[in-house]
């Protein structure tokens, strides 16, 4: 097994951390090069001793020469660049080897939850599955590593050892016959086909616990069979080649130029001590095949080196493992009691002992943790400035054609909604007109007055071709309901319900401008209410209907159709549709002759008066009720009525836009 020294590191600070684990003989530089390092320093010596007292003062020269010419090509060979890239590429697949290795407890797991049931056949399924994948695990590592190899070295020893019955070994026997490829699949197929027993028999409830295990399986096949690959795929053998006679080659001209040789009788030149021991030699020497030890002890982790990985130990506790989770501890858990942190919920803090008590500590920081923003930065560089009022009412303009719960929003939440708030290209056309659309699929919409959640609309009648032109209903059919419950009146309350009470879609832009228009318009109405109360018209002159025309673009100036003139066919048929028979009978001269002047209010004795001019004049018995009498009032808006039944098509320009309403 790897040799492990990390208990013997713990603290990093203190002084010579790693000179405790100098010593170590087991796995140790010292234990993999002193053989290398005797064998070369005996032939440095044999070199040295000839030198001295073998050769001749003019051989001396000759030697000294030589010495000097090894001595300054030996440093071109890059022994560092050669060696490190070839001891990283080593390391890094020794690692992945490891990683590759499987663990049967995850499969084990699956298998005692996927398989419940403590009568035997339950039993049977759960202890072979777990033994197949051993058994696999085995019959791979039989190839790949010499230590396994030795403790199973034929089928008959895999028997005896209980991983394999006298059955299968027959059975692999026979398809050893038939070709000569490693199986080592074969058990993990046996384990897919009592899988899909058990599911057929109902030992296993639901097909995703199949797959489950079945994946489980798959992987455990794909890393035995990514083991082989490393086996059989080695690091190329012209770059072990390479490294290796880089290494030899450097130190074989180390012989002759590291050679410690004293200086010629009467020579000028400049010689090294003459010492008797090359100590940084072999230092060079110990560092540089330790290094290439390394990459032979790993290249084969699977191996009989100090630091390879012990397999037949893994076995063993793989078989034991496996079998108490599906067997030994299946179905079983301790009692279900209260732990001590039961009333507290969350413990606030577990107990440290005095040795370890300094090792407490708090949630550790991050780097921007403890930073200060200025106030001076905190400001927001892309939301414009707070308006004047805090106090707008803002909407969903999005949906312009249902009623809108108003919500009150601080500068804040507004300018953060302006920004991320973009309309979509349908709100063009979702105010209305002849392609208006009815969004009746909101439940959290309220009216503005009560601020309470209203449910949708109901579907109402199809609009006509003028409905859909003045962009909302005229309160001609509600004013009819109410007539024919007696409920007739000419004060300010006669002011229409859908024009008292229909909801406002305000927009950011022109929230406060479109309220105060509203305002006035209403208030103007009731003026005009209370007006004809306090004159006594109210019993002679009942309003009998209301008609709203709003509003109607002028298209252009000198065009006839753009508004309500009369004599225009137009005019005709709207006081025809609106009025009643007998007073359209009476108003028809009038409207088709009178020119429409800018607003007017016209008194029941003007009414007659026009009606006079045009047609004879009725007498009235004294006794016969007053015929009704129409009293025609136009009121003026001074900007743009975007109410939501009105077409963007008809916005009206605002050099000519008006807004009527004639009671009658």
């Amino acid at each position: 097994m790897t040799i492990s020294y990390a208990g013997e590191v713990p603290n990093g600070s203190s002084f010579g951390c790693f000179w405790r684990i100098l010593c170590k003989w087991r796995g140790s530089v010292y234990k993999l090069v002193w053989r290398e390092l005797l064998a070369y320093l005996t032939l440095y010596y044999t070199i040295n001793l000839l030198y001295r007292f073998a050769l001749t003062e003019h051989q001396q020269r000759i030697f000294e020469k030589v010495r000097q010419y090894f001595g300054a090509q030996s440093e071109s060979i890059p022994m560092s660049f050669v060696l490190g890239f070839y001891v990283s590429l080593v390391v890094k697949r020794w690692w992945e080897q490891y990683k590759l290795l499987p663990w049967p407890d995850t499969l084990a797991l699956f298998i005692s939850a996927g398989i419940p049931g403590a009568d035997e056949t339950g039993r049977l399924m759960r202890r072979n599955i777990v033994r197949y994948a051993i058994l696999a695990y085995v019959i791979t590592l039989q190839r790949v590593s010499l230590r396994v190899k030795r403790r199973f070295p034929t089928w008959q020893h895999v028997v005896d050892s209980g991983l394999m019955l006298e059955s299968e070994r027959k059975v692999f026997e026979k398809m050893d016959g038939k070709s000569p490829m490693s199986k080592y699949w074969m058990p993990l197929v046996w384990a897919t086909n009592i899988i899909n027993r058990a599911r057929k028999e109902g030992l296993i409830t639901s097909d995703h616990i199949v797959q489950t295990l079945l994946v489980e399986l798959s992987d455990i096949r794909r890393r035995l069979g990514a083991l082989i690959g490393y086996d059989t795929v080695c690091v190329p053998l012209v770059y072990t080649q390479v490294v290796t006679l880089a290494l030899y080659t450097y130190f074989v001209a180390a012989l002759m130029g590291r050679q410690l040789v004293p200086p010629a009788p009467g020579s000028t030149s400049k010689y090294e001590p003459d010492v008797y021991f090359p100590l940084f030699t072999a230092l060079q020497f110990c560092f540089y095949v330790g290094w290439l030890k390394v990459a032979e002890v790993l290249i084969n982790p699977f191996g009989e080196d100090d630091d390879d990985i012990e397999l037949n130990w893994l076995i063993d506790r793989h078989i034991k493992a496996a079998y108490m989770i599906v067997d030994e501890m299946h179905e079983e858990h301790p009692e279900l009691l209260k732990d001590q942190y039961w009333e507290e919920v969350v413990p606030k803090d577990l107990p440290y002992t005095v040795a370890s008590e300094h090792y407490r500590r708090h949630e550790p920081p991050c780097s921007a943790d403890h930073y200060k923003v200025k106030a001076e930065d905190a400001v927001y560089a892309n939301v414009q400035a707070p308006r004047k009022s805090h106090d707008e009412t803002y909407a969903d303009y999005e949906s312009v054609d249902t009623p809108l719960v108003e919500r009150r929003k601080n500068w804040f939440q507004r300018q953060i909604s302006r920004m991320g708030s973009v309309r979509s290209a349908s709100t063009d056309y979702s105010s209305g007109g002849l392609f208006g659309r009815n969004r009746h699929n909101s439940m959290v919409y309220s009216s503005p007055e009560t601020g309470q959640p209203t449910a949708p609309p109901q579907q109402h009648h199809k609009m006509s071709l003028y409905e859909r032109l003045v962009g909302r209903k005229s309160g001609r059919g509600q004013h009819r309901q109410n007539s024919k419950h007696g409920s007739q009146k000419s004060n300010g309350s006669a002011i229409p319900i859908t024009l008292r009470n229909r909801p406002r879609i305000p927009t950011p832009d022109v929230t406060k401008e479109v309220m105060d228009r509203e305002n006035r318009i209403t208030m103007g109405m009731q003026n005009m209410g209370v007006i004809m109360a306090h004159q006594g018209y109210q019993n002679e002159v009942p309003v009998l209907g209301a008609l709203v025309l709003s509003p109607i673009q002028e298209l252009d100036s000198g065009s006839v159709n753009n508004t309500l003139h009369a004599g225009q066919p137009g005019t005709t048929a709207l006081a025809q549709a609106v009025l009643s028979p007998g007073l359209t009978t009476g108003l028809t001269p009038m409207l088709t002759a009178a020119p429409v002047v800018s607003p007017v209010t016209l008194s029941p004795m003007g009414v007659s008066q026009l009606l006079g001019s045009s047609t004879p004049s009725t007498p009235r018995a004294d006794r016969t009720p007053p015929a009704p009498r129409a009293t025609v009032t136009e009121l003026p808006s001074d900007s743009e009525h975007s109410g939501s039944g009105t077409p963007p098509e008809f916005n009206r320009k605002p050099n000519g836009s008006k807004r009527g309403e004639v009671y009658v």
